[in-house]
């Protein structure tokens, strides 16, 4: 999977819709007509396809998994996939950033998107639950993401943590809960309480390891197992996280919440912010507000 892997951003991909950096619904011939699905891709988006009719396969990072009929295939963050003979493939696939997903603040850390996608295993056959309930939260979606009005965007996030969580729970009811990786998932799990806990005077792995009596290097093998992304990487998205709901949600200047963040140096903490985002925080805050008028 590593040769000729492509990288792909929202951007790439449409340039109309109002949400066009945050969100994509699309039908999967038309992604298709537009990106060549045997090459190997890498997103920076969460993705799903939902499969309503279609014969096939997908290898994701080093894994084969058989596409059936009614079955829905995630792809996290930066992993690498690529699909076979998916002609006359039928359904849609949904495609959205983490500051999209994370949008509406519900105060709960099950459905944040770096516990929730930690969650999602990387097919589920929709059978194994109500697949007309799938579907039917499928296009409240795929309805709203056709509007342009007063809350048309919460309204879209909120259904997405929606479909998720039945997502998982399908996934659940067909594996339980006593599977031999559940200690390892506990782990990250007490990782990710840590780093809400820590995050603003702990910005790097070893402090993390060291509570959870790892080593610093099998924690972050166990992250990237389990997230798709290094332990340090996870807790930089959780101090992003809240920058972002504070650039949008409060009226502190920068130099305030970059303090309130746990940074002493306002330049840090510009840096920090757009390297993961690439933008300034004034130009984030300009931008979303620009978005709610």
């Amino acid at each position: 999977m590593k040769q000729d892997i492509k990288t792909l951003q929202l951007h790439h991909l449409e340039k109309v819709h109002h949400l066009k950096n945050e969100v994509l619904i699309i039908p999967i011939a038309q992604l298709f007509d537009r990106i060549d699905a045997n090459k190997h891709w890498r997103n920076r988006f969460y993705t799903l396809f939902l499969f309503k009719d279609t014969g096939g396969s997908v290898i994701i990072d080093d894994q084969l998994y058989e596409i059936k009929k009614d079955c829905l295939v995630f792809i996290n963050y930066n992993q690498a996939y690529s699909f076979n003979f998916l002609s006359g493939a039928k359904g849609y696939a949904v495609l959205f950033t983490k500051s999209f997903y994370n949008y509406v603040y519900t105060g709960n850390k099950l459905i944040r998107s770096d516990t929730a996608m930690a969650e999602m295993p990387q097919i589920i056959d929709l059978n194994v639950s109500s697949v007309a309930e799938f579907w039917q939260n499928f296009y409240i979606i795929r309805k709203e993401y056709g509007r342009n009005r007063l809350f048309t965007k919460e309204m879209i996030c909120m259904q997405l943590k929606i479909f998720i969580l039945r997502c998982i729970r399908a996934s659940k009811m067909k594996q339980g809960r006593n599977s031999p990786a559940d200690h390892k998932r506990q782990v990250v799990e007490k990782f990710s309480e840590l780093v809400d806990q820590h995050y603003k005077e702990s910005k790097t792995t070893a402090p993390y390891a060291e509570k959870l009596h790892l080593t610093p290097n099998y924690l972050n093998t166990l992250i990237k197992q389990y997230l798709a992304l290094s332990a340090g990487q996870f807790i930089k998205n959780r101090v992003i996280l809240e920058a972002e709901r504070l650039l949008l949600h409060t009226n502190l200047s920068v130099t305030e919440i970059s303090y309130e963040l746990g940074f002493t140096d306002n330049s840090h903490f510009g840096k920090y912010f757009k390297s993961v985002t690439a933008k300034s925080p004034k130009m984030y805050r300009t931008q979303n507000k620009i978005q709610k008028s």
